[in-house]
């Protein structure tokens, strides 16, 4: 688990870097052109890697796959197709973000790095609690439970959009807190609790 979440934070952090290269390059609209195009070159490779790949194997082919096309495993039930779409549609989001946060020639005062930094990590990790809870609410059968994951989906859509309207809008540090902060107050609830977990467990009965 640790592994998968490691690697995928370089994904997302390398795909950042390689946007903001092409910006600075080639310009912010041209840039997330060729990023467009990059992604879905990317994910029908994967794709092919897989479809060509032995069933029950594991190999090369399915490890590469595993790197280009890595989102949308738990929305696709079984079938192949959803997955590339799904990774597009997401390397391409990481890619407008970074786009999005870089300051334009125009900005008189741009937000700090540091705040763009802590910025696009929040709408990551926003974004990865969306798509979990989509994938939850697909993978769950129907009934009382669905509703609520529902309910909690439009809340972090609201949030995240909310946060990138603030930042559009010059409020960068509003921004921040609103896309932020909700992923930061559960970081440290969970922080917190396995710290009571290491250190009293041990010695703690639960029945």
């Amino acid at each position: 688990m640790l592994f998968l979440a490691v690697t995928r934070f370089l994904l997302v952090a390398a795909a950042a870097a390689a946007c903001s290269l092409l910006a600075e390059r080639y310009g912010t609209l041209a840039a997330g052109l060729i990023w467009a195009a990059a992604a879905a070159c990317a994910c029908g490779a994967g794709t092919a890697l897989l479809a060509t790949s032995a069933v029950g194997r594991v190999t090369w082919r399915n490890r590469v796959a595993g790197y280009l096309i890595p989102w949308g495993w738990r929305l696709n039930r079984g079938r192949l197709w959803p997955v590339p779409i799904i990774s597009w549609v997401v390397w391409v989001a990481i890619g407008a973000a970074a786009l999005v946060l870089r300051p334009g020639p125009a900005a008189e005062e741009p937000p700090g790095l540091g705040v763009r930094v802590a910025l696009f990590a929040a709408w990551v990790a926003d974004a990865a609690a969306l798509l979990y809870v989509a994938g939850t609410i697909r993978q769950a059968t129907p009934g009382g439970r669905v509703r609520s994951l529902w309910d909690l989906a439009a809340v972090i859509a609201l949030v995240l959009a909310v946060s990138v309207g603030l930042y559009l809008g010059g409020l960068a540090t509003a921004a921040l807190v609103v896309g932020g902060g909700p992923p930061a107050v559960l970081g440290g609830c969970a922080a917190v609790f396995v710290l009571l977990v290491a250190t009293l467990g041990r010695n703690a009965r639960w029945n």
